[in-house]
């Protein structure tokens, strides 16, 4: 339901809150948004106007709903759309991709934009800590993520840690 002030995106027709500078979809500029001028981003918003800002809102392996106009911004533990239920598309760029016109990593063995938060541990006390006993691997396809001994649902997909097997006595 449209509310005064809503507005389509003329780039993708996405239809955005009053109170949004660029499109959720897309990301391209509202028409007519306050542009950063002293720095000589005149074309960018101000929101946009340094690679790295994304909000708060949006992280390393967020992702956008592909289906129809849904558009919804998800997070990346998500693995269908809060809004339609829609799966999420793996070949879709993630949100943080998006936003910042950079290449998202967090899929895969790394996690977080350029290599930071690693599950290597060797990122200089940048990345999380080391393997550890009784940390595991996610069993789901396509996750294979890191997790910690003490969870029983991967932090990434929240598929069920697999129960150990133990040999027969």
């Amino acid at each position: 339901m449209n509310r005064p002030g809503d507005w389509n995106c003329l780039s993708c027709s996405h239809l955005n809150f009053q109170r949004s500078e660029s499109c959720q979809r897309c990301r391209e500029p509202r028409p007519g948004s306050i542009t950063d001028l002293v720095s000589g981003f005149a074309s960018r918003p101000i929101s946009n106007a340094f690679a790295f800002n994304t909000g708060p809102d949006v992280r390393p392996g967020d992702w956008y709903c592909n289906l129809g106009n849904c558009g919804t911004h998800n997070f990346a533990s998500r693995s269908s759309c809060f809004k339609c239920g829609a799966a999420k598309d793996e070949s879709s760029r993630s949100a943080a991709a998006l936003a910042t016109g950079f290449m998202d990593l967090s899929d895969g063995p790394r996690r977080g934009l350029f290599g930071f938060g690693s599950s290597s541990g060797g990122g200089g006390g940048m990345g999380r800590s080391s393997w550890k006993s009784g940390d595991w691997i996610c069993p789901r396809s396509g996750c294979n993520e890191h997790n910690f001994a003490s969870r029983s649902e991967c932090f990434r997909c929240n598929a069920p840690k697999e129960p150990a097997t133990n040999p027969p006595y």
